[in-house]
């Protein structure tokens, strides 16, 4: 498999490690501590692995199995084989993709994605590594690049991937480094025949079906017909702008600094503007880097996005909203706007709830744990404090104003009980069942059993997330208002 009469002064002198060992250099990572290196087995990361082990450092491979192949177990043994002749730790990993992204309506190479470097960073945890290493190479930067270039990226994406990622989706200490983007996959593949390296083929890189596998097949080639150095041109440019996004990101820290008025568990709160007065580059991305709080992993914020939120908070409407992408939402509201995680749609066991028999009394001011990892936030405010709120606002369900004078205090969390029932706003005075509420919204059978409902006295005032009632909302001559915030707060 491996020709061991190559010298290995030579591979260490050689201008590929070389160039790999500068990297490591400058992003810091310290020579004897632990390095999880993702290894697929194909050419990138069985070059990386050696470039690694042969430079000294003190490397774990971690292979993580898709299980999308038939052949996907025997390629798990393969790369053992790989390590085990090196002398390189190994690791294997099996996640479950498709199960993945039918649950989180994705795709299958969004899905593999995410599960691929949740397990390298897993391993990190359990081994105390000091950095996750991949093997992207210069063509992975250049099809990237042109990825986001065709969905209408800003400099943001057509920077490509960082060689120093840190914080990144999966850690905020642990960094992740991408040590061979400026290694071309024609370099790596010569030196793998050079040394009689066979690297395992994954035949799903044929498979024109995927988005990237048709840029590199198809598009590219068609390219260079047009430019025989489309690839370092692209490349070039990447680079270019990665230094060109550094100036408008220090420009972005200021202007979140200047317009966030409060940061919390599931919502952001800046002021309207000041956000308004900033040059349109800087809105851009400072509401990019506002989704990127609640989705640090997505892929694909495209151009339409931005601009449908920009739009809004331009409109001459004091009070609107809408959905940015996967369930963030962006609300305006007088002077201020806000984002904030949208859980209306809550899977499985991920919704609030109480027990049957459990009661819990809000005391103002508070915070007021709930099951399953959620908080409720209570406060007592001045009207005045509300600048531009309509009485019949009611853009985000899962906060809450309540008029005090009209309520009975102090307020109560409790589940239903038979009979219950609300006086919505809209509905003219009319009160609905919770119970057909609840049924009517969709929610599961152990949701409706379990879900927390705010009472003032004997009367529901509040279905979190749904609904308020007509009894408490905020008047014209409402002058003290409580307010509620139901959210669930990050445990990672």
């Amino acid at each position: 498999m491996i020709n061991s009469e190559y010298s290995l002064y030579a591979i260490i002198l050689s201008k590929m490690f070389n160039r790999i060992a500068n990297i490591i250099n400058e992003c810091q990572l310290q020579g004897g501590k632990l390095l999880v290196v993702g290894v697929s087995g194909g050419p990138d990361s069985l070059y990386l692995m050696h470039a690694l082990h042969f430079l000294g450092h003190h490397v774990v491979a971690v292979h993580v199995n898709h299980g999308l192949r038939p052949e996907a177990d025997d390629e798990s043994e393969q790369v053992k084989q790989f390590a085990d002749h090196l002398g390189v730790d190994f690791i294997s990993c099996r996640v479950g993709v498709m199960t993945y992204a039918r649950k989180e309506s994705i795709s299958i190479e969004e899905a593999a994605r995410m599960l691929r470097y949740g397990a390298l960073f897993e391993q990190v945890k359990i081994y105390g590594a000091s950095a996750v290493l991949v093997g992207h190479n210069a063509d992975d930067q250049v099809e990237t690049i042109l990825m986001h270039f065709l969905r209408g990226s800003g400099l943001t994406g057509l920077r490509g991937m960082g060689t120093f990622t840190l914080p990144n989706p999966w850690s905020e200490d642990i960094p992740l480094v991408r040590p061979l983007l400026s290694t071309w996959r024609a370099e790596i593949q010569k030196y793998l025949d050079d040394h009689h390296i066979k690297a395992i083929f994954d035949t799903s890189n044929l498979d024109v079906s995927f988005f990237r596998n048709r840029l590199r097949h198809e598009l590219l080639p068609t390219l260079e017909d047009y430019n025989p150095c489309i690839r370092e041109s692209l490349l070039r440019m990447g680079q270019s702008i990665k230094d060109d996004y550094s100036v408008l990101e220090e420009l972005t820290n200021k202007a979140w600094e200047s317009t966030l008025i409060k940061q919390g568990c599931g919502y952001l709160v800046f002021r309207t503007e000041e956000y308004l007065q900033l040059p349109n580059s800087i809105q851009r991305y400072l509401l990019r880097r506002a989704i990127a709080y609640y989705l640090p992993g997505l892929q694909d914020v495209g151009f339409d996005c931005i601009e449908r939120g920009i739009k809004l908070l331009t409109g001459n409407k004091k009070n609107s909203q809408t959905d940015l992408i996967a369930g963030v939402r962006l609300i305006k509201e007088g002077r201020q706007f806000r984002l904030v995680e949208q859980q209306a749609d809550l899977p499985g066991g991920d919704f609030p709830s109480l027990l049957s028999d459990e009661i819990l009394i809000l005391k103002i001011p508070s915070t007021q744990d709930i099951n399953n990892d959620w908080q409720l936030d209570v406060e007592e405010i001045s009207y005045e404090d509300l600048p531009n709120l309509r009485a019949d606002a009611d853009l985000d369900h899962f906060q809450a104003w309540l008029d005090v004078s009209e309520l009975v205090l102090p307020l109560i969390v409790r589940v239903r009980k038979p009979g219950d029932q609300i006086k919505m706003l809209g509905l003219n005075g009319h009160s609905m069942k919770i119970s057909d509420l609840m049924i009517n919204l969709k929610l599961t059978k152990l949701a409706r059993a379990t879900w927390p409902l705010i009472c003032s006295g004997s009367e529901i005032v509040w279905v979190p997330g749904y609904r308020i009632s007509e009894l408490a909302r905020i008047k014209p001559d409402t002058s003290r208002v409580i307010h509620l915030t139901l959210y669930r707060y990050r445990t990672t």
